[in-house]
């Protein structure tokens, strides 16, 4: 079996266990969730690098915001936090108009494997998503105390908890 039909498989068990019925890569081998009705998951096969890429925008950015510069900053703080991230990371686009959180995994990777990426992918969106708010809404970079710094949690449950819609 190739990486790419095994990135298809996947998809279509995920896609079996949750309801939805069909998932499946588009001509150009990407295809996308959307989360809660506001985080919305792109994935990529890559067959170069035999690798399925995770890709979810954070926040537009405006080339000549001054605030981005906080922003920024608030961004690379929570990539230090490493065991929070996942293993995602976050980067700009191409014309730096849009925070992107990013993610990888092997093409060859088992059903068990993509679905616990995917939902460690989804709940570090998430929890990035709501650090950027609570930085735009407090007007600093800090994080704030509470529950919204706290690190996304722990895995729990199947897919059924992840909200999903398509």
């Amino acid at each position: 079996m190739s990486y790419k039909q095994n990135v298809e498989e996947n998809l279509q068990h995920f896609a079996e266990s949750i309801g939805l019925g069909e998932l499946a890569l588009n001509e150009h081998d990407a295809c996308g969730l959307c989360f809660d009705d506001t985080l919305i998951v792109n994935m990529e096969y890559l067959e170069e690098d035999e690798a399925l890429v995770f890709v979810s925008s954070v926040k537009p950015m405006d080339a000549h915001d001054d605030a981005k510069t906080e922003l920024y900053q608030k961004l690379l703080s929570l990539n230090l936090q490493h065991h929070s991230m996942q293993g995602a990371f976050h980067a700009l686009n191409h014309d730096q108009s849009e925070v992107l959180l990013i993610r990888s995994m092997l093409a060859s990777s088992d059903y068990g494997n993509f679905e616990s990426t995917l939902e460690k992918f989804v709940n570090t969106l998430e929890w990035v998503v709501s650090e950027v708010e609570n930085t735009e809404s407090d007007g600093t970079a800090a994080p704030k105390t509470g529950s919204s710094s706290t690190p996304p949690p722990a895995p729990n449950g199947g897919p059924s908890d992840m909200g999903m819609m398509v």
